[in-house]
């Protein structure tokens, strides 16, 4: 009986090596196949991690968010420049005898702590008072003591506070920016009544610090 072509073929002295070089090339072929996708997705995923800015335009997240905003330094409430003059400093604990004195406010024959800090012209002239820092006024009433009050929000901690007023220029709700002008300044029952001031504060978390203007 006449012997198949593969039987013929399988006792040729050299199928048998030939078989098996074409094996191990293919099992070669294969491992550097394999390691070479491995060395790419290592590369990806090395780049990504140095570079997660990439990653997040290829999520298609283009907007770009500062964690940090740029924070407004404190001004003085006034345009007077070398014309305005603090009369009355904000009382602190720690300070000297003769800065607490200085920021001690004489009323109904009492002597009280300044929660703020009074300011006036030099020439003694009413004058424009503007808004220390950018926010949204919250309040704006007339006190007994203080006069005619704004009250201004600047995010989750800090307000200033601005009294003893003779003219209001903004309501509640108003957005204002540093600068702007709210008022005029006037005189109030709370300290020297012939005195045309503004008085000031600065509170964090609805308490009084010093403003202590930059």
């Amino acid at each position: 009986m006449r012997e198949s072509k593969w039987k013929s073929l399988t006792r040729q002295r050299w199928f048998y090596p030939a078989l098996y070089i074409t094996l191990v090339a293919v099992i070669l072929a294969g491992v550097m196949i394999y390691q070479f996708q491995a060395s790419d997705v290592t590369d990806n995923d090395a780049q990504n991690e140095e570079n997660p800015s990439q990653v997040a335009d290829q999520n298609g997240d283009d907007d770009s968010v500062p964690v940090v905003a740029d924070q407004e330094d404190l001004v003085m409430p006034t345009l007077l420049g070398d014309q305005a003059e603090i009369i009355t400093n904000f009382y602190d604990a720690e300070a000297t005898d003769e800065e607490q004195e200085n920021a001690l406010i004489f009323y109904n024959n009492n002597y009280y702590q300044s929660k703020g800090v009074d300011i006036t012209s030099k020439d003694g002239e009413p004058f424009e008072v503007i808004a220390s820092l950018s926010g949204t006024v919250s309040k704006v009433y007339e006190d007994d003591l203080e006069g005619q009050v704004i009250e201004i929000e600047h995010d989750d901690t800090r307000t200033t506070y601005y009294g003893s007023l003779s003219e209001t220029n903004v309501s509640e709700g108003d957005d204002v920016t540093q600068g702007d002008v709210i008022g005029v300044s006037g005189t109030n029952v709370y300290g020297d009544e012939e005195m045309t001031k503004v008085h000031f504060r600065l509170l964090e978390d609805g308490e009084p610090v010093d403003p202590e203007f930059q």
